[in-house]
């Protein structure tokens, strides 16, 4: 899977968190997988998003602004499935884990830039 670069604000602190992340391309956008490596916890980067939805991310060699919806339905079971056919192992955190897996779809804004 790739790898892109997100930055978040603390949902806390309200400081920039900065992560490297996989993500599942989504017609153009990148849909994250909230597993936290199968714990039973939201991993903190979902928390950020759903208090701040307005991000930064790099991929494709340009950042840009974000803003993070949370999939559900359709769309979510859509980005699921094509995330198990990458990476299998997802499917093994649903067997410890009593929490659902969040996806968040990173939707583009206008502003892009090739260096930041």
């Amino acid at each position: 899977m790739p790898v892109l670069e997100l930055v978040t604000i603390g949902h806390k602190s309200r400081e920039e968190r900065t992560i490297l992340i996989t993500y599942v391309d989504d017609g153009g956008a990148p849909a994250l997988i909230g597993s936290n490596a199968g714990r039973d916890a939201d991993p903190a980067w979902v928390k950020n998003l759903r208090a701040e939805p307005a991000a930064r991310a790099r991929w494709g060699g340009a950042w840009r602004d974000v803003t993070a919806v949370e999939l559900a339905g359709e769309a979510r079971q859509r980005v699921w499935d094509a995330a198990v056919a990458t990476t299998p192992g997802y499917v093994r955190y649903l067997d410890t884990m009593t929490r659902p897996i969040p996806i968040m779809r990173l939707e583009p804004t206008d502003r892009t830039w090739s260096r930041g």
